[in-house]
């Protein structure tokens, strides 16, 4: 099967620079684009980090072109069908040659292929399965490809919608290679519900509690998994039930900048998720002194100083209030008594989806998503995993 994608970029507004629309066509005849098979080619190696089954798609790229090689990553959404094509957002960065080995080094779905440019904004690729997709930028592209080739209309069957994109591709390729076994677990977002269940009865029972006073819940993931969303609906929910919660962020525990400088040689540091930046010691004294029931000095990073700033002395909470240890390093073995930890395992792709979709959303003048795809994928995903 030979599949045509037709892309229509849109830029009326910010959401729409990101945006593509694509639609895919099947030439009648499976040799019509034989003749550009030696025209230049690139060799494409693309794995997928993601699932079928998550609101995103997450794709790595090695292209060798002349003996050299190139890496990058892209994120799209899942998309919708309309009557242009399948719209949808796409973001793409760049990756290093040792971040994309790291990703690689298991067996992941992945797709093989031959790409080749005949002319301006057209793509073709030829598939390793035998199938050919080829892609135009624009609408004009189109045409022009079809007028200078002379091919006609009629030459492909519009199957925008029916023929399977890369991301299945890779995963059917996958599966039959493994005896049906799927790369990845199903997508499945965090049940609040069910994690409400289990925090009521530490909340309402009079049982002393082996960990201290209150009872000690962490809610942990990976940066973008929806820590502090699911952790705010928990404490509305907890609320409705005449339970009272307060939050330490190990966020706010950010040593800032001045530390950070000192202890890498005056150099600007790189990574900003590993667990030396920020004050676990400092996290776990002030856990256990609300847990004996004394006061602390709440602090929180100043994005404007990059420092941390005094907020106010917080008294302990009252006995009965649920109290929350949130944020990436709340797994750290310093919190491991916590009565009942929640892990939230939102995966790779969906949860930088989501980070960047909050970045546009809540600071779209300063939101740089192919910057933050590259941190997040050379930083703050490997450190995730390291800890």
């Amino acid at each position: 099967m030979c599949i045509m994608s037709e892309k229509i970029h849109t830029q009326d507004s910010f959401d729409q620079i990101y945006n593509e629309t694509e639609k895919v066509y099947v030439p009648r005849t499976p040799e019509l684009l034989d003749k550009f098979r030696s025209i230049a080619p690139k060799r494409i190696l693309q794995p997928y980090l993601s699932d079928t089954t998550e609101p995103y798609s997450l794709r790595l790229r090695s292209t060798t072109k002349s003996g050299t090689k190139k890496y990058d990553a892209t994120l799209k959404t899942a998309g919708q069908i309309t009557a242009a094509g399948k719209s949808r957002s796409e973001f793409t960065g760049g990756l290093s040659d040792e971040r994309f080995n790291y990703y690689t080094a298991g067996d992941l779905p992945t797709v093989r292929k031959t790409r080749v440019s005949p002319m301006e904004s057209i793509d073709i690729d030829f598939f390793d399965d035998g199938d050919t997709w080829v892609e135009s930028e624009n609408p004009e592209a189109w045409t022009r490809f079809l007028d200078h080739h002379r091919f006609d209309t009629d030459d492909f069957v519009d199957m925008t919608g029916h023929a399977p994109d890369n991301e299945l591709r890779a995963h059917v390729l996958y599966r039959r290679e493994h005896g049906g076994r799927n790369a990845f677990a199903t997508y499945r977002p965090f049940d609040t519900d069910i994690a409400l269940d289990a925090i009521l009865p530490y909340a309402k029972s009079r049982i002393q509690l082996s960990r201290g006073r209150l009872p000690v819940v962490r809610i942990t993931g990976r940066s973008g998994s929806g820590k502090s969303h699911h952790l705010s609906v928990l404490r509305e929910e907890l609320k409705s039930h005449d339970v009272d919660s307060y939050v330490i962020s190990i966020d706010d525990y950010n040593i800032g900048m001045k530390k950070l400088l000192a202890t890498n040689n005056g150099e600007y540091p790189r990574d900003f998720d590993l667990q030396n930046v920020y004050d676990i010691e400092q996290a776990r004294t002030d856990l256990q002194e609300l847990l004996a029931g004394r006061a602390i000095r709440q602090y929180a990073f100043d994005w404007r100083t990059s420092e941390p700033r005094y907020l106010r002395t917080v008294d302990a909470p009252g006995d009965g209030t649920v109290l929350f240890l949130e944020g990436i390093w709340a797994r750290h073995d310093a919190f491991e008594r916590a009565d009942i930890t929640l892990d939230i395992d939102t995966p790779l792709a969906t949860s930088l989806g989501q980070r960047i979709t909050r970045d546009m959303r809540e600071r779209a003048e300063f939101a740089e998503p192919e910057k933050s795809m590259h941190y997040y994928l050379e930083h703050a995903e490997p450190a995730y995993r390291a800890g």
